[in-house]
């Protein structure tokens, strides 16, 4: 069984990866909001990247990002018209001082997977739809391939870019993926990432490549990293 699209109703998937800037609170909504309406511990960064939002559709979504060290201090503010049954994504890079943006509608978004917990599944349909994401301002074009195979999953993928989503086996023995991330320029390896396979079964994700490129001193969550980020 998969998600049914509602007609009234729109999800959009938040993506901050904007760096040097701390976490910050994110309104996506019908309307603006008190930001103290927003818990602080709800507030996206460091190893909390993303959050679906789910919005009405027969009036207008306002998007809005502040810091949460000062929220009276506006990073984002935009207001869209946004289609029922679809699924978007908003992805935010950059710094506070150069936030950059890019908004996508997701024309052929894998279809959600509902298992029936009393029904085994089979391992030969167990998948996980894996998306790769350049939001590293600072970072190189990217060559991506799994371990031991040439063949190239991503290929100069720059920045603000992404693949099209992609099925991989995620079968009960296959516990995780092993990609390599390389500088598309001359090939020398970046980054080996290890995907849990296992642990995202049945999702869809962005493999997210994020932070400041090969500068020492900055704190762990804005150094370059990789970071993977279901969507349901």
């Amino acid at each position: 069984m998969v998600w049914q699209a509602e007609a009234g109703i729109a999800k959009v998937n938040v993506i901050n990866a904007v760096v040097t800037g701390g976490n910050a609170k994110v309104n996506v909504s019908a309307k603006q909001i008190n930001w103290s309406s927003i818990p602080d511990n709800q507030a996206l960064g460091g190893f909390t990247l993303s959050r679906m939002f789910i919005v009405p559709t027969d009036r207008n979504t306002v998007f809005q990002l502040v810091p949460l060290s000062d929220t009276t201090n506006m990073w984002y503010n935009q207001v869209a018209q946004l289609d029922g049954g679809k699924v978007y994504t908003l992805y935010l890079s950059g710094t506070p001082t150069d936030l950059k943006t890019k908004f996508q509608e997701e024309i052929n978004f894998p279809d959600y997977v509902i298992r029936d917990p009393g029904k085994p599944t089979p391992s030969a349909d167990s998948i996980v739809n894996i998306r790769f994401v350049n939001l590293s301002s600072s970072g190189p074009k990217l060559d991506i391939n799994m371990l031991n195979n040439i063949a190239l999953e991503a290929n100069d993928l720059g920045y603000q870019q992404f693949t099209d989503f992609k099925a991989y086996p995620a079968r009960n023995n296959t516990y995780t993926i092993t990609f390599q991330i390389r500088n598309s320029a001359d090939k020398s390896l970046i980054a080996t990432y290890d995907f849990n396979a296992d642990f995202f079964r049945f999702k869809s994700v962005a493999v997210v490549l994020m932070g400041v490129y090969n500068t020492l001193g900055l704190p762990f969550v804005d150094n370059y990293r990789i970071e993977s980020i279901p969507y349901q």
